[in-house]
């Protein structure tokens, strides 16, 4: 059991020996305290001189510090008067900033949960007994968001969003690889606006940016060799292996079309192309009745039969294992040779749908050996962290309904994702209201 003076101390942060006075009774779901401090000596802040007790003034301090219930502190403030030179002054709140009708306490809840992005604004609102706007009020006050500094290992990645400017469609997320946190979040994916942002670093600070990875979007690789000199550049390797699939797919769907409808090339590939995508299926698992062929089959027996369809078909297939296991199982020492022979492979085959992704190896050659370097805990260079700080923001732009306001979006996002950025609570508040001008003028410049 807590005990009760360190119970009062927690609910109301001041001591239980400070305490003239606690009245406590709730109302409907609203607790009431009538709260006075006992009196000390004090001295004016004004002259220095002597101070006396010269009545109190009653305060109400929104404090709804007990889950379920609202709560309002009735601070009866001592109000003490100079001896010498006759001002008069209030003792020092310890449960509000002056003029402010929420408690301190209060304050510092919205703000922890404004960390947490499965929390809407209405939501924390409605937790707290409070006004979305309050809520958003102290998100614009108590969190400044400084200029981050570049990443020794820098991700650059996209998310599609009606908040992005510069005739883009898409914000671009900046990710430190290293230390796997957010860094920062752009209002466009343009070059000229990456050019900008990157711009404002001093040479010394880029030119410690060792590895940039990014998608296959030739603007980003551009302004990686341009702002980065002595960065190497690394495509992700899953947006490589999804181009291999995508064409892969093309070829089992262009097969399966040209089969008669109905028939068992049809039905195989149509009901068990999953055998062909995915790597980790047990073929050898106990045989399931097949209404199609009536009798008991393995995977593996119905994988066999898929591939008696079509040479192209199975040609298709082993090129894709070959570069499945080229990208799971090489290292940047072998990664060139491997690649190069991959690439001879597939231009040999004469797959037409396979042309596209092979001149895509042999343009991201080196940007692909370079992915296989692990400057960090034995990790390939990827995008994953990046892919999975989008998932985040996705979840928490559809929690929110969308948004229009990018300076909000941004500190919020950022306040929770990265550990670098705190809050500061203070006696004033200011807002990043959006600016119904804001898009017009942010494409101006």
């Amino acid at each position: 059991m807590i005990p009760q003076h360190d119970f009062i101390t927690a609910l109301f942060n001041v001591h239980r020996d400070d305490l003239e006075l606690l009245e406590t009774f709730k109302q409907d779901t609203t607790f009431h305290y009538h709260i006075r401090l006992k009196l000390k000596k004090m001295t004016c802040p004004y002259c220095g001189g002597i101070a006396i007790s010269h009545g109190l003034k009653e305060l109400h301090i929104h404090h709804p510090n007990l889950i379920g219930f609202d709560g309002i502190i009735h601070y009866h403030a001592r109000r003490y008067l100079c001896k010498d030179c006759h001002r008069t002054f209030f003792e020092t709140n310890p449960f509000s900033f002056a003029r402010f009708s929420n408690s301190i306490a209060l304050m510092d809840r919205v703000m922890k949960q404004l960390g947490q992005l499965d929390l809407s604004f209405t939501r924390i609102a409605a937790l707290n007994h409070v006004s979305v706007t309050t809520v958003q009020l102290y998100l614009d006050s108590y969190v400044v968001i400084p200029t981050p500094s570049l990443p020794e290992n820098l991700g650059i990645d996209e998310l599609h969003s009606n908040m992005a400017y510069h005739d883009s469609a898409y914000l671009c997320v900046l990710i430190d690889n290293e230390n796997r946190y957010l860094v920062d979040l752009l209002n466009s994916r343009s070059k000229y606006a990456l050019n900008k942002h990157f711009s404002q670093y001093s040479k010394e600070q880029r030119d410690k940016v060792k590895f940039v990875t990014i998608d296959m979007w030739e603007p980003y690789n551009e302004v990686a060799r341009l702002q980065f000199r002595n960065c190497r550049v690394a495509v992700d390797p899953f947006h490589v292996v999804k181009n291999l699939s995508f064409a892969f797919s093309k070829i089992r769907i262009t097969i399966m079309n040209q089969s008669l409808y109905g028939s068992d090339a049809y039905y195989l590939l149509k009901r068990w192309h999953f055998l062909l995508d995915k790597k980790e299926v047990d073929l050898d698992e106990k045989p399931e009745y097949n209404h199609h062929f009536q009798r008991r089959l393995t995977k593996r027996e119905i994988l066999k039969m898929i591939f008696t369809i079509s040479d192209k078909l199975l040609d298709a297939f082993n090129l894709k294992t070959a570069y499945q296991l080229f990208n799971d199982q090489a290292t940047y020492e072998n990664a060139g040779l491997w690649l190069d022979y991959l690439i001879e492979k597939f231009q040999a085959s004469d797959i037409v749908e396979y042309d596209e992704f092979t001149r895509m190896l042999i343009h991201w050659r080196e940007e692909i050996i370079n992915s296989f370097q692990r400057p960090h805990n034995d990790r390939k260079q990827s995008n994953a962290l990046a892919e999975n700080v989008n998932s985040q923001l996705r979840a928490y732009i559809t929690l929110i309904h969308g948004s229009q306001n990018f300076t909000r979006f941004r500190k919020r996002v950022l306040f929770a994702l990265n550990p670098k950025i705190s809050y500061a609570i203070m006696g004033r508040i200011s807002s990043d209201k959006r600016d119904t001008n804001a898009k017009k003028k942010e494409k101006d410049f």
